[in-house]
């Protein structure tokens, strides 16, 4: 076993003093690996070109965004998904949701020790294999998007969230039910006081649908207007008990959401919506499936791709990408 483990500097954690957090894990991981800082995603794909032909393992110091982009600069690198090195979480980012998945505990200081542990006594951890999807698209410009992730929030609810849950300083679960509770009293109080619609309203910017036309397995949505359109390859917890993609439990299951549904319909299921994920409506599609096409009508979309939103987007398809190996530490 051989770790790399990369620290990115400017993470809102590791601004203060980002030399010390390298300094930190470097102690942690001993002579069983390195540590390395990576300020952009041009020096993260420098230095995972460089790390790949002798590390085993490869920790990123953050949490599903952080191993989002490890991923894929690594599918960059090396296009046989079977040379890849095992991943590890490390439960430091806004959402942690993979690691949970996974069965990562701990932050990356004691993720790095046990593993570096684990190397002395040649002994590496179990692993667990994670289905992804595979997202190509192509954007306003013209330019192509390929990316490998677990979750896809294209439109709708599940995207305009984000932009309220990072929106906060901090997140957990107190900044998600935070989220939803703000979303729900605005509604109401435009229920009861009929107009009162600010820019500040979450209900008006959480409920906003989104224009597209989608294609799932071959059959179109029948409807233009999405308040759910997302896709996932795992079923996911945000924030603690809030859960996404039940469909995708099982693997090799994708799980496709779309369609139309009313606010009021949303707010009436959501409390039981929070915690087995799903959205019942006459309009809605919310099935295992092996391929979803979407086409942005008028607006491009801004899709949410394992919690890092990427704009201008005019197509994405959404299929199985490779299985990723994740070491269960903690």
């Amino acid at each position: 076993m051989y770790l790399g483990v990369i620290v990115n500097p400017n993470a809102r954690r590791n601004r203060a003093a980002p030399d010390e957090r390298c300094a930190e894990l470097q102690r942690a991981a001993g002579t069983w690996g390195e540590v390395r800082q990576t300020a952009s995603t041009e020096h993260l794909g420098e230095t995972v070109k460089e790390l790949l032909p002798r590390v085993t393992h490869l920790v990123g110091d953050g949490g599903d965004g952080a191993l989002h982009w490890l991923i894929n600069e690594v599918w960059q690198c090396e296009s046989d998904p079977q040379r890849w090195p095992t991943f590890v979480p490390t439960n430091g980012g806004s959402v942690n949701a993979v690691a949970r998945k996974a069965g990562v505990h701990g932050r990356a200081d004691a993720i790095v020790r046990a593993l570096a542990a684990a190397a002395e006594a040649d002994r590496p951890p179990p692993e667990v294999f994670l289905d992804t999807l595979q997202l190509e698209g192509e954007t306003e410009d013209g330019s192509t998007l390929s990316r490998i992730c677990f979750g896809l929030a294209a439109g709708g609810v599940g995207n305009r969230f984000y932009d309220m849950y990072y929106g906060y300083a901090h997140h957990g679960r107190t900044m998600v039910a935070r989220v939803i509770a703000r979303s729900l009293g605005d509604y109401l109080a435009t229920k009861v006081v009929p107009g009162r619609v600010t820019k500040s309203n979450y209900a008006s910017r959480l409920f906003a649908p989104t224009r597209a036309r989608v294609v799932i397995d071959g059959e179109e949505v029948p409807t233009r207007k999405h308040r759910l359109l997302h896709a996932g390859a795992i079923d996911l917890r945000i924030g603690g008990p809030f859960r996404l993609f039940p469909k995708a439990e099982r693997p090799g299951a994708l799980s496709f959401q779309a369609g139309e549904l009313r606010p009021s319909r949303i707010v009436v299921q959501l409390p039981a919506a929070l915690t087995n994920g799903t959205l019942h409506g006459e309009r809605v599609r919310d099935v295992n499936g092996q391929e979803m096409l979407i086409e942005a009508d008028g607006e491009p979309l801004s899709p949410i791709i394992d919690g890092e939103r990427f704009v201008g987007v005019v197509t994405l398809t959404a299929r199985a990408g490779p299985r990723i190996r994740v070491a269960q530490v903690g």
